[in-house]
């Protein structure tokens, strides 16, 4: 568990091209969270309500008919508002620094 935060966290780069559900499923923030947030399902939750208030989401992929997209590249848009380059600033410093934490990790550094 890390004790102190910083006051901000800068966002990852590639993180920007994540939804907030990405997050909350691939990234084990949880571990980088201080005893004093709470439970990890909080911040799990918190992602949740960014992705339902999304009024432009990514969509998903399929085969191109009911709003979804074939290709990769069609879900990498940044004008997607539930990716994390929309919502970072809505998070805590505490929340940031394990997000970024945990995407480092995943990354391999």
């Amino acid at each position: 568990m890390i004790d102190e935060q910083p006051a901000n966290t800068t966002m990852p780069s590639g993180l920007e091209f994540w939804t907030a559900d990405e997050v909350a499923e691939c990234l084990d923030y949880g571990k980088h969270l201080p005893d004093s947030y709470g439970e990890w399902t909080k911040l799990c939750s918190r992602l949740y309500d960014i992705l339902s208030a999304a009024n432009n989401p990514t969509p998903l992929g399929g085969d191109g008919s009911n709003g979804t997209v074939e290709e990769p590249s069609g879900r990498l848009d940044l004008n997607n508002d539930d990716k994390a380059a929309h919502w970072w600033q809505q998070l805590d410093p505490v929340e940031q620094c394990a997000i970024a934490a945990a995407f480092a990790a995943e990354m391999g550094g």
